[in-house]
């Protein structure tokens, strides 16, 4: 059934949960999986999924900046869709990023 339900958009937060921009991420579970949520500068909620245990604890307790999620552990940047876009431990020209 999770398979089934993953196909559609699912009611997770209320609004009022991320009530402006850069407010603190909310952790959730939604259908077993661990999220984040946050607001972007510019009002836009994200949902990211934390694929690891390292994820999950910089993320929840990250500061949103501009328009992304930065852990603060170790500083690495995700945007509203989930895509790293930012690794200041990383030289200029890494590609792990």
């Amino acid at each position: 059934m999770g398979n089934l339900m993953r196909r559609y958009w699912l009611p997770a937060l209320l609004s009022e949960e991320l009530p402006e921009p850069d407010c603190a991420p909310v952790r959730l579970r939604l259908l077993g999986e661990d999220m984040v949520a946050f607001r972007t500068t510019s009002g836009r909620p994200a949902v990211l999924d934390t694929w690891c245990r390292i994820a999950m604890r910089i993320c929840s307790g990250a500061a949103t900046r501009k328009t992304g999620c930065a852990g603060v552990y170790h500083g690495w940047k995700f945007n509203a869709d989930g895509a790293c876009v930012d690794m200041p431990n990383e030289p200029a020209r890494s590609k792990v990023c």
